[in-house]
């Protein structure tokens, strides 16, 4: 796949004023392949465009204008999501069990993470971002081994698949909450710890109903709804606030 930048691109229309012209004095690049359409990708301060090798500038130019409003608009909405970005530091915040808590650095000699009113305090002799990031990933780690396994084994009792658990581990991935394998190994993002009880027991029954439905067929998702009643509105939260509960 060639790469190539393009820079810079001025629209037929529009004032010059917009975030999207704005956007455009950072990066926006064209990816060449063997496809046959054109297609736009937003990521933040990013526009990406993939074409095909035969596609002129011209054409992608074309292309872009003719999606001008759209991309302005997923823009907007990929800037509101990074500045939602978990980044822990003094004074920030952090979205944990759907709830903004204002996150405090405390000197101490004993490593700990600590909630009380409205905070989400890290404790530690040199407590920086980085011995933050350590703190609530032990954290979570921790609170997702305590909850979990049993969880997770139980639904799949009562779902008369549990023959089919052969095991249950935690990864921090980078796009995915869960996964089960044909082998019955069931694995967690233990970031999904910091979501509210009803995603992370959602997130359990995503995956032990593939136990006995490898695939996101009508008949899997009519077994999720049947322990998970709701799961439709889980799927549209995490959705909307999955990108805060990374880092």
């Amino acid at each position: 796949m060639a790469v190539s930048k393009v820079i810079p691109l001025n629209f037929a229309t529009g004032t010059g004023h917009s975030p999207l012209h704005q956007a455009l004095r950072y990066e926006c690049e064209v990816q060449r392949s063997q496809r046959k359409t054109l297609a736009i990708h937003i990521k933040h301060e990013k526009i990406e465009v993939r074409a095909p090798y035969i596609a002129s500038p011209r054409d992608i130019k074309a292309f872009l204008n003719q999606h001008q409003d759209w991309i302005e608009q997923r823009l907007r909405d990929e800037s509101k999501r990074y500045q939602e970005t978990l980044r822990l530091h003094q004074g920030g915040k952090i979205f944990y069990r759907a709830r903004e808590l204002d996150i405090v650095f405390l000197q101490g000699r004993k490593e700990r993470v600590l909630r009380d009113n409205g905070q989400f305090i890290f404790q530690a002799h040199k407590i920086n971002e980085k011995k933050a990031r350590q703190l609530l990933a032990g954290f979570l780690q921790q609170q997702a081994k305590d909850y979990l396994p049993h969880r997770t084994r139980a639904l799949a009792k009562y779902l008369n698949v549990d023959h089919k658990l052969n095991d249950i581990c935690f990864r921090k991935t980078k796009s995915k909450w869960g996964h089960c394998t044909s082998t019955g190994v069931i694995q967690f993002n233990w970031l999904i710890m910091l979501a509210p009880y009803s995603i992370i027991d959602y997130m359990i029954s995503h995956e032990v109903c593939h136990l006995k439905h490898m695939d996101h067929s009508k008949r899997y998702w009519k077994l999720v709804e049947s322990v998970c009643p709701d799961y439709k509105r889980f799927v549209n939260w995490l959705q909307e606030h999955e990108h805060r509960l990374w880092f």
